[in-house]
Order: structure tokens, then sequence, then C-alpha cells
């Protein structure tokens, strides 16, 4: 069987044993946990291309900007300044960490610095790329662990007892539930708008430009009054299989066995943040008149696409997620990289560059 059938197939195979299960995002967390144990355990060849990760990103770019409308928009903007301290604080908070993983396993500070300010693992590892005296190895797995972190508690604890008082948003803008549409025209006119314009954005060089190009445009569809038709069921699953497989190869960790004291400290700083996000979200949820599960999906230092697909999952407000996730992969695109270039010169962090 081909590789990628294959895959597939195995993906196919977890997701559905979770959703017999109703584990939370099944197809997502099911298809991870099989390809990693498939990949681990047997001598199979497996295979899953980027693409098919930036076909599942185009469709949860979709249904993210079906949520916008103008009022969503005016929510947005009024919220800047919470999406700026927030942001601050997530990021001030995630040095505190990495200078003590640094202190607590010898790394250099510039390396877990780099490795744990939540900007996305693409787009750290090449920050890291650009940078002096930086180990790649080390900013790849504490940007992996976190991520794959965020992927398994999040769901689990939106859906738990904790978060019974339901999802939504004051503002009243969540997305309803998905509807399984006929497969019109319409819907296929906007889905090949949205594939044109991820890859607009890749030529343009946005970050995570697969999902942020369906969301600008079919957001702006939205916002301009259009009606754009629902993505359906089977493509939102389609989506999150995709991404499950695709992520379950950045769970490979056999070329850093002598880290593993160190992978054991990244997990234990990444519950940590998870739990100053938790934070932060009360108070956030107090400031603006959003749920706490908003907010804390928000703030969730995991990736745009998963953190939507929970919030899809819980009928969360995705334009308020989408914000605040989409204004801190900005400002640590825009804004982090000087400033570190800048504080990685001083003396103080030049000792105990190398692990």
């Amino acid at each position: 069987m081909h590789p990628i059938l294959l895959a597939f197939v195995v993906g196919v195979a977890g997701g559905g044993v979770f959703t017999l299960l109703h584990l939370p995002l099944s197809w997502l967390l099911g298809s991870m946990i099989s390809i990693f144990f498939v990949n681990k355990w047997t001598k199979l060849d497996l295979a899953w291309p980027s693409y098919f990760r930036d076909i599942g990103l185009i469709i949860v770019g979709y249904a993210i900007g079906q949520s916008f409308s103008q009022e969503t928009m005016i929510e947005i903007v009024t919220q800047l300044p919470s999406m700026l301290t927030m942001t601050i604080a997530i990021i001030v908070f995630s040095m505190v960490l990495a200078y003590i993983t640094s202190k607590m396993t010898g790394i250099g500070l510039s390396s877990t610095i780099t490795g744990s300010i939540p900007g996305g693992l693409s787009q750290m590892v090449a920050l890291g790329e650009e940078m002096k005296n930086i180990d790649l190895t080390v900013v790849t797995i504490l940007q992996v662990i976190r991520l794959l972190s965020v992927i398994f508690v999040v769901p689990f604890l939106v859906f738990s007892p904790l978060f019974k008082s339901g999802g939504g948003s004051g503002s009243g803008n969540a997305l309803p539930p998905f509807e399984v549409p006929s497969f019109q025209w319409v819907f296929i006119l906007f889905f090949i708008i949205a594939i044109l314009s991820g890859i607009v954005a890749k030529r343009i060089h946005l970050p995570t430009p697969a999902m942020l190009g369906p969301i600008l445009v079919i957001g702006g569809f939205m916002v301009a009054g259009f009606s754009v038709p629902h993505m359906p069921d089977p493509l939102i699953i389609l989506a999150q299989l995709s991404l499950g497989i695709y992520f379950s190869f950045m769970m490979n960790f056999s070329s850093s066995k002598e880290l593993s004291k160190f992978i054991l400290w990244s997990l234990f700083t990444s519950l940590c943040l998870l739990l100053c996000c938790a934070g932060l979200s009360l108070v956030l949820s107090r400031w603006h008149d959003i749920t706490f599960l908003t907010a804390f999906i928000s703030l969730a230092p995991g990736g745009m696409a998963e953190m939507a697909l929970v919030g899809q999952a819980v009928n969360a407000d995705l334009s308020i997620i989408t914000g605040y996730h989409l204004f801190r992969i900005l400002f640590i695109l825009f804004i982090i990289p000087a400033s570190l270039k800048g504080l990685f010169k001083l003396s103080f962090f030049q000792k105990g560059q190398q692990y």
C-alpha cells in the first residue's frame, strides 16, 4: 500500500476509535495517536506531504472566516489594548520559564527563550536559523512539546465539567453549528476562492498563509454582507485528519535521547504556561463581555488552527479567538525578532550557549 494512503487509513482508524469513545477532537487526536504508535512500534512506511496539511488549513481558514461580521470586527478593534496587554504578559512569562529551564538544564538562555516564546513552530525555528549560537534542536523540541501539550490538554479541559457553563460570547457572534449543505456551485466557487487566497498569501509571505489567506478573504466577504455557504462537516473532519496526521510526524524525538531530562522539563513548563493563560483568561473575561471559555481558547499558547478547531467544537466565538491568536502571531513576527537580536547581544546571554 502507498505510504500516503496507508497513513490515511491508520489516521481514519485512530479517529474512528476516538469517535466511538466520545473523546474531544476525536479525528485530530485519534489520528495523531494512531500514526505515532504505528511509526514507533512498526516498520511500516508512512508519509504525509505538507500540501495535505495546507488543504486542512484552508478548510479551517474558511470556517474561521465565516465567523466574522461587522459587529465582530468592531469588537476586535475595541479589544486591541487587551490583545497587546495579554500578548506581552504571555511572552514575559514564557521568558521567565525559559530562564528557569536554562538554569535547571544548563542549556543556553538564548536557545530556551527562542524555543519558549509561543510564536509558532515554523516561525520560531526560522528565527533561530537567522541568529548565532542558537541550538535549533532545543528550539524545535520546546516548540513541539508546547504545541502538542496544548493540543492534548486544552480539548480535555474545555470539554470537562470545569467549563460546562457553555461556549459562545456575550457579543453573540459565535459561529453556529455546522450544517451539511449540498455541494452547490456557490460553495465550490467560494472554496476555490479560499484556495486561491491561500496561494496568494504564500506568495506574499504571510504567516501561516494557507489559513490566513482564506480567513482574510472569506472574512472580508462576510463583513461586506455576502452570504457565504457553510463548510460541510465531512470537510471539517478531513481537516482534523490532515492536521492530526501531519502533527504526529513531529512527535519523533529519537534523535534527542540525551535530552530526556530537558524534554520532561519542557513538558512541565508548557503546563505552567497553560496555567498562566488560564489565570489571564479569567482577567480577560472580566474586562470584556466574553465567556471564560472563549477567553481561555483565545489565550492558549497553541497554534491558531488547532485552537480554532477546539473553539468550533464547543461553539465558542471564533472571531475573537482568531483575533487574539492572529495579533500574537503578528506581534511576535514583527516585534520579537529585532528585540531578541538586540537582547542576545548583551553579555548576559553570551554565557553557556552550548548544551
